[in-house]
């Protein structure tokens, strides 16, 4: 091969790599859109919720929030909004909003509770919310916050009598 069609192959490799990164950055993006949180731990907060001052207690994997916990909705140092139940891949997936002294339990949709007026899904629901809310008393616990601990066993047997 002459000197000008090495030249000529190279760039026609390094412009394929170019155009194969793009696109794989490019397919990444949407994945990522709307997720608040920090880095290590990304996640979206349910619809209609700005996320400015939402907060995640649970673990997290590659990146995501993943699992059983909670996500807390703040507005200055008061909680307005608390999400109990399951993310996936950082995406809520089933689970209670409590708000105003009120919940809706659900499995969730693109951040939105699907109303599909099964029983089983609202018993699902709160039995993954009451789970969650035990999870992270554990975790208080653990970290040596007993009041907080407390708090989230009577928010989880206050889960439980839901479905009663």
């Amino acid at each position: 091969m002459g000197g000008s069609a090495q030249v000529r192959a190279r760039h026609a490799t390094l412009a394929l790599l170019l155009a194969t990164t793009a696109t794989a950055t490019l397919a990444q993006a949407p994945a990522s859109a709307g997720l608040a949180g920090p880095a290590h731990c990304r996640f979206a907060a349910p619809a209609g919720w700005d996320t400015r001052q939402v907060r995640w207690t649970g673990d997290c994997r590659a990146g995501l929030a993943q699992g059983l916990g909670t996500l807390r909705a703040m507005q200055g140092n008061k909680v307005v909004r608390t999400f109990y139940g399951r993310l996936k891949d950082g995406q809520p997936v089933l689970g209670v909003i409590e708000r105003d002294g009120g919940f809706q339990a659900g499995r969730f949709e693109g951040g939105a509770v699907v109303q599909d007026g099964e029983r089983n899904t609202l018993i699902q629901a709160f039995d993954e919310a009451r789970a969650a809310a035990d999870a992270v008393a554990l975790r208080h616990q653990a970290s040596g916050n007993p009041a907080s601990a407390r708090y989230y066993r009577q928010k989880a047997a206050q889960l439980a009598s839901q479905i009663d």
